[in-house]
């Protein structure tokens, strides 16, 4: 997997899971990264949770700007915000705000390829790779028991709003990653934003 070595991460993995979890938590995102196709949406009505909102959640009710219009279109989003940063419990100082990029089916995605003229073989390769986790910019999210459609993520799409308008604006919480999804996730938002591997020397003051 490019930029995420699963064996390497061992000591990341946290130490209140058992050893037994660590085991099937690190089997599971190594057979990902292999191409297997591993389910990791549990059903929010199923859940303790179901009100909550989590890091890695899926939810309607978020506001996309539009940089090109100045208009705003209400989109679903994957919470990219630690979850205790979001917990209204927790008192804050200044306004919460909870960062999401927006969900997009990946249907429409492999549609936008074929009509900007991507050869089919590319499509092929492209989408293979966008699977098994292999694109860093992306997080991909597969069909679950509420969601029959894939998803992709963009990371670089990432926008803010405030939480208490979120709260405010009827929303639905569409799923909750399992524990292999959520360590899929932050593996990718790490090497997304953090590589300290990016060879530029800044010099000392």
């Amino acid at each position: 997997m490019a930029g995420l070595d699963v064996d390497s991460l061992k000591q990341q993995i946290p130490y209140y899971l058992t050893a037994e979890d660590q085991r099937v938590l690190l089997d599971e995102l190594r057979a990902l990264s292999e191409g297997a196709n591993r389910g990791y949406i549990l059903n929010p009505s199923s859940e303790s949770f179901a009100d909550e909102m989590l890091q890695g959640d899926g939810w309607t009710g978020f506001q996309l700007f539009l940089f090109e219009s100045g208009e705003r279109r209400p989109v679903r989003g994957l919470v990219l915000s630690n979850s205790c940063d979001i917990d209204p419990d927790n008192q804050r100082d200044t306004p919460s705000r909870v960062l999401f990029a927006p969900l997009a089916r990946l249907s429409v995605y492999e549609k936008l390829l074929t009509n900007g003229g991507v050869a089919a073989d590319k499509i092929k390769v492209k989408l293979d790779a966008i699977r098994r986790q292999k694109v860093t910019n992306l997080f991909y999210i597969p069909a679950g028991q509420n969601e029959p459609e894939e998803y992709i993520v963009r990371f670089d799409e990432a926008q803010s709003m405030p939480l208490s308008f979120h709260f405010s604006d009827g929303r639905k919480k569409l799923f909750t990653l399992s524990n292999t999804g959520f360590y899929m996730l932050i593996l990718k938002i790490s090497v997304h934003f953090c590589r300290l591997q990016e060879k530029v020397q800044r010099g000392f003051s």
